[in-house]
């Protein structure tokens, strides 16, 4: 059980990622959930960026699961947290929505 968070927090990552590979290679916003919560005037563009941050974020865990290998429990806990803000904050900063249609015209 030493490395029991490593083991967990590279499946939790690994999930992330397969996912945004099933997602990046299908584009079908099905596979979003919620998505009639969203305004999307471009299905497939939309995808691309959801893919791009779910991408960004599962690289957290990943990087949280590694630094489990080396570290103790304290260094794991900071670099968990260190990471998923700063994973966070990357993926909000590189989501490039479609501008709507209507707001254009509005303008």
């Amino acid at each position: 059980m030493e490395y029991a968070f490593s083991i967990i927090m590279l499946v939790f990552g690994g999930a992330m990622m397969f996912y945004a590979g099933l997602l990046a290679l299908t584009k079908d916003v099905g596979l979003i959930p919620k998505t009639h919560a969203a305004s999307m005037p471009d299905k497939k563009h939309y995808a691309s960026q959801f893919v791009k941050t779910i991408a960004i974020i599962a690289a957290a865990p990943l990087v949280s699961a590694a630094a489990g290998l080396f570290g103790n429990g304290i260094v794991n806990a900071v670099v968990a947290i260190v990471s998923f803000v700063v994973c966070f904050i990357i993926a909000v900063k590189t989501f490039k929505p479609v501008p709507d249609e209507q707001n254009e015209e509005d303008k």
